[in-house]
């Protein structure tokens, strides 16, 4: 049997204020880069009995997870992987817009995705289902290319969110993601342990 120890971390805070962030590209405010330093400096010098340092750096390829994953890989020479298929959930047309704006112009077709995101997609934006599809595929590229080393996810709210719903075997849920609160910097770990064709997981968050 083979362990793979996964630690997911939440980028820091960002800059364009009270947007809905999905895909638009936006890097980190001061204040999340000092989020961002402090949470992986805690990553490194874990004294977790499960994890050690990273052996390898996963980031999605949107700047406020690369930049700080770049820098930190580069000053422990650590190796760095970028995919694409980590990032965030594209909203379409309303990404990158400001909460008012759009309860000023799309109020109840706003509210309808938040209590049910698997019924409709946002307006020329990716469906909750491809969302998903994507994430679990590059989350399975990553365990095979990465068996048993300590990996470093940095990546999404919404990304760590539905990671968090696989391990807990829940599924199409609404109301689940929200439920779950990942602030900037946020931490969680998944545990693989590998018995033969069977992966167990396991989910520690504090």
């Amino acid at each position: 049997m083979q362990n793979t120890n996964v630690i997911l971390l939440r980028h820091g805070q960002c800059e364009g204020g009270n947007i809905l962030r999905g895909q638009v590209d936006v890097g980190l405010s001061k204040q999340g880069e000092l989020q961002m330093k402090v949470a992986l400096a805690a990553v490194f010098e874990s004294k977790n009995a499960s994890t050690s340092a990273p052996d390898v750096i996963i980031s999605s390829s949107l700047i406020r997870c690369s930049g700080p994953a770049k820098a930190f890989a580069t000053s422990h020479q650590l190796p760095l992987f970028v995919d694409d298929g980590f990032k965030e959930l594209n909203f379409g047309d309303w990404d990158g817009k400001t909460f008012d704006a759009l309860y000023q112009s799309d109020a109840a077709a706003l509210d309808s995705y938040w209590a049910n995101p698997w019924l409709a997609a946002p307006p020329n934006g990716e469906s909750m289902q491809d969302f998903e599809t994507r994430i679990e595929l590059a989350w399975q590229d990553m365990i095979e290319q990465h068996q048993g080393k300590q990996i470093l996810l940095v990546t999404h709210g919404g990304v760590i969110r539905y990671l968090m719903s696989k391990v807990l075997g829940v599924s199409r849920c609404a109301g689940f993601y929200t439920s779950l609160k990942l602030p900037y910097a946020a931490k969680v770990q998944i545990d693989i342990l590998h018995d033969g064709d069977t992966p167990h997981l396991s989910l520690n968050w504090a």
